[in-house]
């Protein structure tokens, strides 16, 4: 809308400069003619000078008027600005440590012999079929997992204390959705000022109203992009993304490959999307196949050769 008005204000500044073009035109020949009077065709050549005047500065105070409408409009509906991960402590080296480890579901084994370390740093990527125990490894391991029948047996399993994680899975389970989009946001940091996290909202296109509406009743793409908010102000020492391109727009997929690029702390990646993860900067992959946490030989970067290995593997 802003847009049409625009362009509507531009071609009437344009149609009233050519009018007033032809009206001075004509003011000044009846001027130059040699019936009148002097005064005469003092009065006519002023007055096509000044309605000329007046018309362009009417018009060109409407074109710059629609011009402000339009950088407001650019503003409010911007997708996303960049996303900031903040990580924390770059010091602390090994955040996780797992050796002859058992991934088991009620009296089922499904993962076993997992030799695993994460270290500040570490872009870990982690493919496997449906149902092989991705995201109930992340789980086990970090005490996360919704019943009891899920758990990790280890010989040795170690977690730096304090290690600050953030797993954002395919349900947005790290948003309360007993409480409003702003009250997620403050419980995320509370350190944060009210207009701070209001901006942040709005980055996402949460504006008004909309901060006060109940999680509960939130659409997908709303979960993803209050998920996206809730990490753009948390300080992490591990990010973990859980199939995180679903429901979620190519602008939004764009941002977030830009945010991980930047972030420097530790990301454990869980994805069936090869673009994404082709582009950022997995440094180890692994594949879940046959009850075993297998290292990959090609990286998602590679992305004929790392297909290819899945495929060979399958």
């Amino acid at each position: 809308m802003a847009r049409k008005a625009l362009k509507r204000a531009q071609a009437t500044a344009q149609a009233e400069q050519k009018r007033a073009a032809q009206s001075q035109r004509s003011g000044e020949q009846k001027a130059a003619g040699g019936s009148m009077g002097k005064m005469a065709k003092h009065y006519f050549a002023n007055r096509a000078s000044g309605t000329a005047g007046q018309g362009a500065k009417r018009n060109q105070a409407a074109v710059e008027q629609a011009t402000q409408q339009v950088t407001q409009t650019k503003v409010r509906t911007t997708k996303a600005t960049t996303i900031h991960l903040a990580e924390t402590n770059q010091k602390r080296r090994t955040l996780l440590e797992i050796r002859d480890g058992h991934l088991r579901v009620g009296e089922r084994e499904l993962v076993q012999d997992i030799q695993l370390q994460v270290v500040v740093g570490d872009r870990v990527a982690i493919a496997g079929a449906n149902g092989s125990g991705k995201s109930s490894l992340v789980k086990a391991i970090f005490a996360t997992a919704e019943t009891e029948a899920i758990w990790l047996e280890a010989a040795d399993l170690r977690l730096a204390d304090p290690l600050k994680v953030v797993y954002l899975d395919q349900t947005y389970g790290l948003i309360d959705r007993r409480h409003s989009v702003l009250g997620n946001m403050q419980a995320t940091n509370s350190a944060l000022s009210y207009q701070h996290l209001r901006q942040q909202l709005g980055h996402f296109l949460f504006f008004d109203q909309a901060v006060d509406k109940p999680a509960s009743v939130l659409s997908g793409g709303e979960l993803a992009r209050l998920a996206l908010a809730m990490i753009s102000i948390a300080a992490i020492d591990l990010l973990i993304l859980d199939e995180p391109t679903n429901n979620l727009d190519v602008e939004t997929v764009e941002t977030m490959i830009g945010a991980i690029n930047d972030y420097r702390g530790a990301l454990w990646v869980i994805a069936h999307d090869l673009d994404f993860l082709s582009q950022i900067k997995i440094d180890r992959a692994f594949q879940l196949k046959h009850q075993t946490l297998q290292p990959m030989n090609a990286l998602p970067q590679a992305t004929e050769a790392y297909g290819q290995e899945l495929l060979e593997n399958t």
